[in-house]
């Protein structure tokens, strides 16, 4: 049996406890003393662990206040040092030269900094909250922005055009990043915008200096410091038919070099290249098919920024016509210099530049002498004042002129000269070319011409007195022998036998043929010595007096054929040659009707007609027709047919002295046609 609890070692607790539950008395039942005993250790064993656990609290907190305040401090050291990182930051973001952007998830502009304003020249201020898509990149703003949206790009970047604010346009770079949570969820954008106007310019100008290099015409090779080729343009593959792959390594000479390039030439650019100094020259090259072509070439050595050197730059042009142009002309220049006329070559303001051998040979100075002087020193007529300057401004106008002058000589003489002028233009540069001729002889042709011509018209006008006296004095005589046997016939006509009559008759007729001879010798001599007027003629009304004037008979039939024309001409002449040549058809025709055709047809080419006169008589034989143009040349007796033999012979005399042609066709029994070319319209002499 368990002795009763005692009430003073119970837990203080407890025994208030058991002092409410038992009301001061508590049982001695052996089991709730065990019981109370085992609670009461319980209670005990629970305040000891209270102490120790509030022992544990105040240690705990003591520490916990010191970590607090520790905390505390680093937390205002992280956040001091999280103010000068910021700090540090924000100057770093204001000072970089490219604009950081910052934008919300719709777009608006939440940051900026310094380099925005020197960039687009917009405020900052004004900036910020506006659509930054909206406002500033326009077109360009889905291009960049949906494909970062969507999720298929986490950055997007292009080069555009940008507008400023005062209007100038700049190249600008523009890198967008997506913000991203953990998740993936997209929160807003970075935006990082870079004026590259200088560096797009110098890029465009670079690509234009790379096309303008691989397009040009000259021919570039780079080659390294040995000289091997590393490069070469589209125009080096056109002319030589090596591709770059082909010739890649090898020097130039290896390949484009052959059997007439000038190996002195070949040394001098070696000799030049090893000293590394530049060379020009020209040279015979050959290409891939084997075929030669003239090149200027020009190698520069080049030099790195250290003055080191790293190659070479060769620039060749294709002068194979250049050098054949430059041939002719050395050759023309030859020609020019051997010439019989002299030629010289004047720059605009006067001074001679070229003088070929004449021309020293006439001035009686040298090359060396000429060359530089002023065209006033050899020429009379530029000696005045400005005479030059208008001569060269006539020239100019007309582009070509004929001048006369004259030239002086080494000795002060002179002599006359007759110059063909001509402007030329090399380049900007005008000159005044001119071939010169020495008119010295023609000059005294001239007199003499004008001599003879004074003479010849006094020696015609005595001609013209003599024939007419001769005609006269010719005349006379005849006259008197007819009138003398009219009259002798009148007065012993009862005497007179037929015969005798016959022979006055023949008397008579011979009078009177000897009196036709002499008017047609007159007519003959007068041809193309006296000038007729020319005139207004139209062709059918003459033809048709004509006719009227000739007919003898109804048995002579008159067929006219062609339209008017009117002709500008000398009446008279073109009268003489149809009236010959209507006469002869009707005088020679031995038909009971005769028909005489007589018509024209225009030639255009030399604005001449073709007349012609055709009748149905006996014809001519062939081996007559240059003869019966022969002066007093007939075809029958004059006791047959009365006739001069003058009238085809003046015909052919009219067409040579008008420079045409006359002619005739024509076969026995089949009837003759008289042809003569004849001017539309006639210059006066």
């Amino acid at each position: 049996m368990s002795a009763p609890v005692d009430s003073n070692s119970l837990n203080k607790l407890l025994d208030r406890q058991l002092s409410r539950i038992f009301h001061g008395t508590v049982p001695e039942d052996p089991k709730v003393q065990k019981l109370i005993e085992l609670v009461n250790r319980t209670y005990n064993d629970y305040e000891s662990d209270i102490k120790h656990l509030e022992l544990v609290l105040d240690q705990s907190s003591n520490e916990l206040f010191k970590s607090n305040k520790e905390l505390q401090r680093l937390a205002r050291s992280k956040a001091e040092e999280a103010n000068a990182i910021s700090k540090r930051l924000s100057e770093i973001l204001h000072n970089v030269t490219d604009a950081i952007i910052q934008l919300d998830l719709d777009g608006k502009i939440l940051f900026l900094n310094k380099a925005w304003e020197e960039i687009t020249g917009f405020g900052i201020e004004e900036s910020l909250g506006v659509h930054f898509g909206n406002v500033f990149l326009g077109e360009n703003c889905k291009k960049l922005f949906n494909p970062i949206i969507q999720g298929k790009r986490d950055d997007m970047m292009k080069t555009f055009e940008f507008s400023k604010a005062d209007g100038k346009k700049i190249w600008v770079n523009l890198k967008v990043h997506g913000q991203r949570t953990s998740d993936g969820i997209l929160m807003g954008f970075i935006g990082i915008l870079r004026d590259e106007t200088d560096r797009y310019r110098i890029q465009k100008e670079n690509e234009q200096l790379a096309l303008i290099v691989q397009k040009t015409k000259n021919i570039i090779i780079l080659s390294d410091e040995k000289g091997q080729i590393q490069w070469v343009n589209e125009s080096f593959e056109r002319l030589t038919g090596y591709s770059l792959q082909e010739v890649k390594g090898k020097r130039p000479g290896q390949i484009l070099q052959g059997p007439d390039t000038d190996k002195d030439t070949v040394q001098f650019i070696r000799e030049k290249i090893r000293n590394k100094e530049p060379v020009s020259a020209n040279l015979l090259n050959y290409n891939k098919s084997g075929k030669s072509y003239w090149i200027e070439l020009n190698i520069e050595p080049v030099f790195d920024n250290e003055g080191n050197h790293i190659g070479y730059i060769a620039i060749q042009n294709d002068i194979t016509e250049k050098k054949k142009a430059l041939d002719r002309i050395n050759q023309l220049v030859y020609f020019l210099d051997e010439s019989s006329e002299a030629v010289q070559v004047c720059s605009e303001d006067g001074y001679l530049e070229f003088v070929n051998k004449e021309v020293t040979k006439r001035l009686q100075r040298s090359k060396e002498e000429l060359i530089g002087l002023h065209i006033s020193q050899i020429e009379k007529v530029f000696e005045p004042p400005g005479a030059w300057e208008k001569h060269v401004e006539e020239v100019k106008k007309e582009g070509r002129m004929i001048a006369n002058g004259y030239h002086k000589r080494a000795d002060g003489s002179v002599f006359p000269v007759e110059a063909s002028v001509s402007y030329v233009k090399s380049g900007n540069i005008g000159y005044m070319l001119a071939f010169i001729r020495d008119i010295s002889e023609r000059i005294e042709a001239e007199k003499r011409i004008i001599e003879y011509t004074q003479n010849l018209e006094k020696v015609n006008k005595e001609l013209d007195q003599f024939a007419y006296i001769v005609s006269h004095d010719l005349k006379a005589p005849l006259r008197a022998i007819s009138n003398l046997a009219t009259w002798i016939e009148e007065d012993l006509d009862d005497y007179m036998t037929p015969e005798v009559h016959k022979q006055f008759d023949l008397l008579k007729n011979r009078v009177k043929r000897m009196e036709n001879l002499i008017n047609g010798i007159l007519q003959y001599s007068r041809v193309g010595r006296s000038k007729n007027q020319l005139e207004k003629v139209h062709l059918q009304n003459l033809v048709q007096e004509l006719c009227d004037s000739i007919k003898a008979d109804d048995t002579c039939t008159f067929i006219i054929k062609n339209d008017p024309i009117e002709l500008y001409t000398e009446r008279i002449a073109l009268e003489q040659v149809l009236q010959n040549f209507i006469s002869n058809a009707i005088k020679y025709n031995d038909k009971e009707e005769k028909i005489i055709e007589i018509g024209w047809s225009e030639n255009s080419e030399n604005s001449h007609l073709t007349l012609f006169v055709k009748d149905n008589g006996p014809g001519i034989s062939p081996e007559y027709h240059e003869k019966i143009f022969m002066i007093f040349q007939t075809l029958q007796s004059r006791d047959e047919i009365e006739s001069t033999g003058v009238g085809l012979a003046i015909v052919k005399k009219i067409a040579d002295e008008k420079k045409c042609k006359v002619w005739v066709e024509s076969e026995v029994g089949k009837g003759t046609t008289f042809y003569i070319t004849w001017p539309i319209e006639e210059k006066s002499n």
